[in-house]
């Protein structure tokens, strides 16, 4: 079997993301789906549940008061509000210990970066890319980089031959990966996110996250482009691979993007970071 073939067949071994959750998402989109009919769904996952409890009372959401119960907690925080919470809660369970460390990322820090570029994506489609609904931009920068949960391992195994390629020809990191290994973490994201039966839009976001052109293409991949880029730049997450990605003033402009905007929305974001500290350390 070849290192590729290796990899790829990890595919079939990848959990499977948490079906409640899958579940959860899809009644939401029903504009009569009552709380009660969600919470008795939600009740069937302890995770998902513990962690509604807690985020729901996390500061980072402002909620009046302290909520105990599921039928509470959803009449207070909103449909919106659900989705990004649901989300979030399902997938820490995937970047649990030293998931990135063969990408140089200390423990919890790949996590850390995922839910920057979830915050920084939404808040991005506030702004400016109306196009893209914002649960669909804080999923897929929550999940844009979970094929480095998966790939880590392997780019362990092969790192010195990967940074002598990035060294040696000037290369990106991802590319060199695609030389080496045979597939990058942002291809193989890609595979994980169409066998958990994720939107192909969302599918082609994070295959693509790393593309130079990205800022050019579909709103979605361009906004998990730019998200990803910004995070990094702050030194969120950047581990081996650096930045592998540079901001576009094309891709900027299409988006009546300026400089002065993208130095606000990454002041903004150290703020919400501090807000959203109860999202780093979930159960």
């Amino acid at each position: 079997m070849s290192r590729v073939e290796e990899i790829l067949s990890l595919i079939r071994q990848v959990p499977p993301f948490p079906k409640v959750a899958q579940r959860i998402l899809a009644m939401i989109e029903n504009p009569v789906v009552t709380a009660r009919q969600l919470a008795e769904v939600i009740q069937y996952d302890q995770a998902i549940t513990a962690n509604v409890l807690k985020i729901c009372n996390a500061s980072y959401f402002g909620l009046p008061r302290k909520v105990a119960s599921l039928d509470e907690a959803l009449v207070l925080i909103g449909h919106d509000t659900l989705k990004d919470i649901i989300i979030t809660s399902s997938s820490a369970r995937f970047y649990k210990g030293r998931v990135g460390a063969g990408y140089q990322l200390e423990q919890g820090e790949l996590w850390r970066h995922s839910v920057a570029a979830a915050i920084m994506a939404k808040l991005l489609v506030r702004r400016h890319v109306k196009e893209v609904e914002g649960g669909v931009a804080f999923t897929t920068g929550l999940l844009h980089d979970i094929g480095k949960r998966f790939l880590s391992s392997f780019v362990a195994d092969e790192f010195k031959e990967i940074m002598q390629q990035v060294v040696r020809e000037g290369v990106p990191f991802e590319e060199a990966e695609k030389q080496v290994l045979g597939v990058t973490h942002a291809e193989l994201g890609g595979l994980i996110l169409k066998q958990w039966e994720f939107p192909p839009e969302m599918i082609m976001a994070v295959k693509q996250h790393h593309n130079p052109d990205a800022l050019l293409q579909d709103p979605l991949t361009a906004l998990i482009a730019l998200s990803n880029t910004l995070v990094v730049s702050m030194g969120i997450g950047i581990g081996a691979d650096g930045l592998a990605t540079k901001v576009q003033g094309a891709g900027l402009k299409r988006f009546g993007i300026t400089q002065n905007d993208l130095d606000l929305h990454m002041a903004d974001l150290v703020e919400e970071m501090d807000r959203a500290e109860e999202l780093l350390h979930l159960n």
